[in-house]
């Protein structure tokens, strides 16, 4: 038998109608321009990257995706942007993973990385590259530990920024290694490589894409490629896990994220255009030309990957005592 169609049951369909109007009424994603926030000056390497990726996005997705740099605070201003910004799609961001890290590395973080942000996808991959001036005696890495070991206080590290992946790196080198040298520290790294460049630092850890002309010029020495494997765009070049440094390997990728409780089918969208346009040749070798590796992952892949940088890198932090405020 029928339940009587009562004027309560009649209410109750009213309001769920009701509820269910503005999901019809909705227009699919994207209807309107997203803003993809960069928290980065412009140049940097995010924005490089940033750029060409953002007008295949336009082409895949049919809206403009504008492209906004809100630097300032190690990129904590933007990223904050994007965490506390409506979780639409209409705000999304790109920054390296470094931010995994950045809940253990500040002590007034005023977002959660894992807590406010949806992981979207990784874009790309840019080799860190150890290297000297050429006055230094040493050819290879082991020829450099050994002199880091004997004559410490001739050795200056050009560190780019604390808690920087490039700092990261050379700390860890320098436990698993066993020796410790001086440091300069310096406000990004243009200045740094320019320093090691010129001479007045000694080491420095670099992008690729930033020191490759250098490298080629023999204007720098290069010691090996922190990477956990040899690189695609510089397979010369040993990576310190081949040296006999076990673990010894740190990345600088870069990552799309969007504001935590943004659709996982509006997610799920903008991946399938990344990726696709991280496919597309011509920008795959575009890539490559700058000193990235192309790298794209799943959202679940992405939010996994950064879960294990941020379990990897704290124990360095908290004995290395890095914070920042």
């Amino acid at each position: 038998m029928h339940a009587p169609f009562t004027r309560r049951a009649a209410l109750g369909m009213a309001a769920a109608l009701a509820a269910m109007a503005p999901a019809r009424g909705q227009q699919p994603w994207p209807s309107r321009p997203i803003r993809m926030v960069v928290p980065f000056p412009p140049g940097g390497g995010a924005d490089t990257l940033a750029r060409p990726l953002a007008e295949r996005l336009r082409q895949r997705l049919g809206q403009p995706v504008v492209l906004e740099n809100k630097t300032g605070a190690g990129s904590n201003i933007g990223t904050e942007l994007v965490a506390r910004s409506a979780a639409d799609g209409y705000t999304v961001l790109i920054n390296t993973d470094a931010i995994a890290i950045y809940p253990l590395l500040y002590r007034n973080l005023r977002y959660d990385t894992f807590k406010d942000l949806a992981p979207v996808a990784y874009v790309a991959s840019s080799p860190l590259v150890l290297a000297c001036h050429p006055e230094i005696a040493a050819r290879d890495l082991r020829a450099f530990v050994a002199l880091a070991r004997r004559e410490p206080t001739r050795l200056n590290f050009a560190n780019p920024g604390q808690g920087s992946p490039h700092q990261l790196g050379f700390e860890l080198l320098a436990r698993t290694a066993d020796f410790r040298i001086g440091e300069a520290v310096y406000r990004g790294g243009g200045p740094a490589l320019n320093d090691v460049v010129a001479g007045h630092a000694q080491v420095g850890v670099f992008t690729f894409g930033a020191v490759r002309q250098f490298l080629e010029s023999a204007k720098l020495r290069p010691l090996a490629v922190l990477s956990e494997r040899r690189s695609e765009l510089a397979p010369e070049l040993p990576t310190a896990v081949e040296t006999g440094l076990a673990g010894v390997h740190v990345a600088l990728r870069f990552v799309v994220m969007a504001p935590a409780g943004t659709a996982s089918d509006t997610v799920a969208r903008l991946h399938a255009a990344i990726a696709e346009s991280v496919a597309e040749p011509e920008f795959n070798q575009l890539l490559r030309q700058q000193g990235y590796e192309p790298f794209v992952t799943t959202p679940v892949a992405t939010g996994r990957l950064l879960r294990e940088e941020h379990s990897r890198w704290g124990p360095l932090l908290q004995a290395a005592d890095i914070r920042l405020e």
